[in-house]
């Protein structure tokens, strides 16, 4: 494909100073509005994409708090002198509805979420007008927070959570949410648990293209993982004996119908998998595990679990299920492997429970559907040993080996740096604390300034 003349023939032009460190408002709008896109390289063009995904959150949180202005105001002509009134006026839920063209639903949802962030989670509602989360971000964690009935304990785990919301997908950001209100709250956990998983049940909804789903809910975290688990390792064996046309999700979608018309998949021709039983990893601190602690447990592949969950499946002996256990103490996990080109079983294991999820930028695959990599090639002399070990999923793996995407490793976390010049962090599925945070912004700035990791 032939490129523009003009874009041909265009030079290097900076963005306006500061852009990219501008909080969010009128004056990075005014900026924005003031770049010629058509001179930006690619570099810049990330930079502004940012900066606007920020002007955006900000934007946002301008909308709600009008709305949540609203919400207090009496009714009146269209002169009338403004006034208040206490508690908040619930019939603006259609008049923001009707102003917006939004079904009665989605109104009273936006205008809830208002009276939300300005009444109960404040740290959250200025978070995204300073842009450091989006409006996505901001309704999981109103949604997650809710089980919390101290507002002050909510915008604690808020606070958090937050330093660590900006660089998280939705998905980590759940499971990071989960974990933090299952420690401080676990009471109220147990009885949220205890509530929803009496309130399980199978759904059937019928289709116009005369199929039907079949949805199981609130069923308990560790029957569903391993059930999930075991679909898996039947799908992958029918794959691996060769002739299988079927994707894993139609295998796992027809093997799942089989089992439940009481037919066994491996008495009518499917491949028995190996090992035979669901494998479910289970991370849990060992005063967890000793009853001196109360801190949540991660399933793999589901995410944090009671304390109480996690005692019980470490000890239960469970005759249909094979458990590995990753054992952490003082945020180590405890393992051993040792080196050769494959991986093996204890290494995978181990580089799996220590980083939990895939380790590219905003990446929620859970590291048990991941394949484990070499971060130094073993090519290029790259040993087969924990530390140069990593999950990656198919696409992610594709994108590090293809696409001159290159990843490296530090003592705080994974850097990323793409074809653009731009680096990205990724921590080990923990939370930093502020040295190391800043120790790896410093890394980030140098490394963006003069690409020392490229060379």
């Amino acid at each position: 494909m032939s490129e523009n003349p003009a874009r041909q023939a265009a030079v290097y032009v900076p963005l306006p100073e500061g852009l990219e460190d501008l909080p969010p408002g009128p004056e990075l709008g005014a900026l924005l509005a003031s770049v010629d896109r058509s001179t930006c390289n690619g570099y810049q063009l990330v930079g502004l994409i940012t900066a606007g995904y920020r002007q955006i959150a900000w934007q946002q949180a301008q909308l709600l708090a009008d709305v949540g202005e609203l919400m207090l105001t009496r009714p009146g002509e269209p002169e009338a002198a403004p006034a208040r009134q206490e508690p908040v006026n619930t019939q603006v839920y259609r008049e923001v509805g009707f102003a917006l063209r939004l079904a009665p639903g989605t109104g009273e949802e936006l205008a809830k979420l208002a009276v939300k962030l300005r009444d109960e989670l404040p740290v959250v509602g200025q978070a995204l007008a300073a842009g450091r989360i989006d409006l996505p971000k901001a309704r999981l964690m109103v949604r997650e927070l809710a089980g919390l009935d101290d507002p002050d304990l909510a915008n604690m785990v808020a606070s958090r959570v937050l330093g660590q919301a900006e660089a998280a997908s939705l998905g980590l950001l759940r499971e990071r949410l989960r974990g933090l209100i299952l420690a401080v709250d676990p009471d109220a956990a147990r009885t949220r648990h205890s509530e929803a998983v009496a309130r399980r049940r199978v759904r059937r909804t019928p289709h116009p293209e005369d199929t039907t789903s079949l949805n199981a809910i609130h069923l308990p975290a560790d029957k569903a993982a391993a059930g999930w688990d075991y679909l898996t390792r039947l799908a992958t064996a029918a794959k691996k004996a060769g002739g299988e046309t079927r994707s894993m999700d139609q295998l796992r979608a027809d093997l799942l119908a089989d089992l439940l018309a009481g037919v066994d998949p491996t008495q009518a021709g499917s491949p028995i998998p190996a090992p035979r039983k669901g494998t479910l990893t289970l991370t849990v601190e060992l005063t967890t595990l000793m009853n001196l602690l109360d801190h949540p447990g991660e399933l793999g592949g589901y995410g944090p679990v009671l304390a109480d969950m996690a005692r019980q499946l470490a000890e239960a002996e469970r005759d249909r299920l094979v458990w590995r256990f990753a054992t952490i103490h003082g945020g180590r996990v405890i393992y051993e492997g040792r080196l050769r080109y494959k991986p093996t079983a204890a290494q995978m294991a181990y580089v799996r429970a220590r980083d939990r999820h895939c380790v590219a930028p905003g990446c929620p695959r859970p590291a048990s559907d991941c394949e484990i990599d070499h971060i130094i090639d073993f090519h290029t002399h790259g040993p087969t040993m924990e530390d140069n070990l990593c999950p990656l999923c198919k696409r992610d793996h594709l994108t590090k080996t293809s696409e001159g995407y290159q990843l490296y490793r530090t003592d705080e976390g994974y850097v990323w740096v793409t074809p653009m010049g731009r680096v990205y962090p990724v921590s080990y599925g923990r939370e930093l604390t502020q040295p190391q945070r800043q120790l790896l912004h410093q890394l980030i700035r140098r490394s963006e300034t003069t690409h020392p990791m490229r060379q």
